[in-house]
């Protein structure tokens, strides 16, 4: 389950228009949340308030060999930043868990920093509202932690300094380890591509991440949904200058939606080159209610491999459909004269507005349009052309627009995730889910283990010329056994 705090990260970040999805670190979030999933390895306990619109609270408890917990403060100036937080009770489960990452669709990021499309700059109405969304207000974010008996502490600040810039500092700090590390985040966001110059006191630490997105262009006629696919193409470059120790890495990542059923689909591929090693994964929204991943790790210097297989299964309530007015997944609506027209309709609506059908032109009205008869049977035949064209972009539209109106509208009350590694041998099970208005999240690792090869030859044998050793390790070898369990509570008001 999502931690509170990080669940008030993502309202700032959503209340202050700045997409994560573009940021290198995040480029492989999907594939991470399906398999990497963390399982919980004791009885947690975590209380959060909302004090004051713009402070957040909370209070973590965990009996992990010892009673141990954290308190955590945080502060920030953004006024909208209420309207994304929901309390345990009503927020959706989708928004409280790490799940299947939906990519937004790539639109032109204006000069001022302000997401726009292409519009008409005559209309007064629309010159007003682009200088209305000229407008912006530096936000800022302040986070503390403090770990208890240990008394470790952590910090973050971030500082949105213009509609495409941002500064992030961490600290942590433990007097036990004694250790003592900062580190800042100079992020530039032109939406084209992110890029990320970072800096921390452990090694002198350097480093340059970016992220360019190549698909940006909307379709012809802009009457489709978005481009349907998005590719993608990150690196980061990093050199410790103490140690002068180097690493570096790229992945490439694609993301489209299937034309017959609109279910989302990520694939992606990283690359090493200083240890060689090659991860391929695969990501797909089977339904409604399951999700499916699949990732292939390759070394080539050590010629070891790994084959990794993760799911998800959510369970609904029918009768309790969900409300997506505070959700920011939600899709661009059909406009309202639109809205209630058949895609055949609605497409030759389109087509009137974008091209002209010349064929319907009657020469008792208009008889100065003088057109031989090969001509208007050339345009007739390109008429019907764009028609079909148009007609078949937007059923692509019509299609993924109600896959995921069913998923925003859905009512989950509970997931199962799945994870399991063929060169581990382990199997990992999640459930999430609400209950009387506490998040909880209980699950275990469980880890396989190889049957006995039979007695070697140093064992020692009994008189009966038995292998001790062979019969103390069938008696006591457990072939699944659970290598980690634990249960966490959340509840926020």
């Amino acid at each position: 389950m999502l931690p509170y705090m990080d669940q008030v990260l993502r309202a700032f970040y959503q209340s202050t228009h700045w997409s994560t999805q573009n940021s290198y670190e995040d480029i492989t979030a999907t594939s991470r949340t399906l398999l990497d999933f963390q399982i919980p390895s004791a009885i947690h306990l975590q209380i959060s308030n909302k004090s004051t619109p713009n402070t957040f609270n909370s209070l973590d408890f965990s009996t992990r060999s010892r009673i141990n917990g954290s308190l955590s403060y945080l502060y920030s100036d953004a006024q909208e930043l209420e309207k994304f937080m929901r309390n345990s009770t009503v927020v959706p489960l989708q928004d409280a868990t790490e799940t299947y990452r939906q990519l937004q669709p790539n639109l032109n990021f204006s000069s001022n920093g302000s997401n726009s499309v292409s519009v008409d700059v005559n209309d007064l109405e629309v010159k007003k509202k682009l200088l209305h969304s000229s407008k912006f207000v530096k936000k800022s974010l302040y986070y503390g932690r403090m770990y208890y008996p240990s008394s470790d502490l952590e910090a973050m600040i971030i500082k949105r300094l213009t509609p495409q810039t941002q500064l992030m500092l961490k600290g942590v700090s433990s007097f036990k380890e004694n250790l003592n590390v900062l580190t800042c985040y100079f992020q530039t966001d032109s939406h084209r591509n992110l890029q990320e110059w970072i800096f921390s006191t452990s090694d002198l630490l350097c480093g340059y991440r970016i992220l360019h997105n190549f698909l940006t262009t909307p379709s012809k006629f802009n009457t489709s949904l978005y481009n349907n696919s998005s590719l993608s193409l990150g690196a980061e470059f990093w050199l410790g200058l103490v140690s002068l120790s180097p690493g570096c890495s790229t992945t490439l990542r694609y993301y489209t939606h299937s034309t017959n059923t609109g279910r989302p689909l990520t694939l992606t591929l990283s690359w090493n080159p200083l240890f060689g090693h090659i991860s391929s994964t695969y990501a797909a929204k089977t339904g409604t209610n399951s999700t499916f991943c699949a990732k292939y790790d390759f070394n080539l210097y050590s010629i070891e491999s790994n084959l990794s297989f993760g799911c998800e299964f959510w369970q609904k309530q029918h009768h309790l459909p969900r409300s997506n007015a505070n959700n920011s997944n939600t899709l661009e609506p059909i406009p309202p004269k639109l809205a209630g027209e058949n895609p055949k309709r609605r497409t030759t609506k389109l087509l009137h507005e974008n091209v002209p059908n010349l064929s319907t032109v009657d020469n008792d009205t208009a008889p100065s349009l003088d057109i031989p008869d090969h001509k208007q049977k050339l345009l007739n035949d390109l008429t019907y052309a764009f028609s079909s064209s148009l007609r078949k972009i937007d059923e692509e539209r019509s299609t993924i627009e109600k896959f995921d109106k069913k998923i925003t509208n859905s009512n989950f009350t509970s997931v199962w995730k799945l994870s399991t590694s063929l060169r581990d041998r382990t199997l990992k099970l999640l459930w999430e889910g609400k209950w009387r208005g506490f998040l909880i999240s209980a699950g275990t690792e469980l880890v396989f283990t190889k049957s006995s090869q039979g007695a070697s030859s140093d064992d020692e044998k009994d008189n009966d010329g038995v292998s001790i050793s062979a019969v103390d390790t069938e008696d006591n070898n457990i072939p699944v056994f659970p290598a980690k369990f634990g249960i966490q509570f959340q509840y926020s008001t």
